[in-house]
């Protein structure tokens, strides 16, 4: 069942953030509801089951963000969701939220982040890591709950070379202006690596590292190392066997 409101009035100055809810259980959409409306300046204005129809009530609301509630057995409903939703002709793109089961995270956390979602939390997050999750996502920041970055890493340790021809599709534009010292640093970068493991793995001093790790930080715009890491998944930079 579907059921979707109009903005409320906003109720204080602050910019308010429009949010939908998604998920296949009734109890779960309630509860998530009830932990976004404790503060003035989420506004829950649409929530719908894991289905084809959410698109459609995108389109009507406009939201903000979106929080896709994602059981074992709606993984597959639930990307293929997301893969729609990026081609979808919205006229406001919203950012997704996944909060899902381990389980499917086990299976499908690189999957999620190639498809462009901007924040992963376990389904059992507590109510303040989900508003801070949300106010995140909204401002353009990508979030990752702590539990899941180390599984995050451990699945990328076959992470191609940066410039290498076992990137598909070549190098995009936001990263063809990293010196190829910079596209070393960021092959480690994505692999997990430390400054002492990068220097020497390509012969270079831990000062000399961290320049380059300061560098490419201010490049892609991104705030930390493991954000440059999402954003390499979700420019699908892995080797064919990974």
């Amino acid at each position: 069942m579907i059921s979707s409101s109009g903005p409320s009035a906003v109720r204080s100055r602050e910019r308010v953030t429009s949010v939908m809810i998604i998920d296949d259980e009734d109890l779960l959409r309630s509860g998530l509801k009830q932990a976004l409306e404790r503060v003035t300046t989420l506004d829950v204005v649409a929530e719908a089951a894991v289905g084809r129809d959410a698109i459609a009530v995108m389109a009507r609301t406009t939201p903000d963000v979106v929080v896709l509630g994602v059981g074992r057995h709606q993984e597959a409903v639930a990307l293929d969701l997301i893969a729609r939703l990026s081609a979808a002709p919205l006229p406001v793109r919203p950012k997704v939220l996944l909060l899902a089961d381990q389980q499917v995270l086990d299976r499908s956390l690189t999957r999620a982040i190639h498809l462009g979602v901007r924040g992963i939390l376990l389904r059992s997050v507590s109510g303040d890591e989900l508003l801070y999750a949300v106010r995140q996502v909204a401002c353009g920041h990508s979030v990752l709950q702590p539990l899941l970055t180390s599984r995050l890493f451990a699945g990328l340790r076959n992470f191609a070379p940066v410039g290498s021809q076992a990137w598909r599709g070549g190098l995009p534009d936001v990263l063809a202006q990293l010196s190829p010292r910079e596209r070393d640093v960021l092959t480690g970068i994505a692999r997990g690596m430390s400054n002492q493991e990068i220097a020497e793995d390509f012969h270079l001093t831990v000062a000399t590292v961290k320049s380059h790790v300061s560098s490419i930080l201010t490049k892609l715009g991104a705030r930390d190392r493991l954000q440059v890491a999402l954003m390499c998944i979700q420019y699908g930079l892995f080797s064919e066997d990974e």
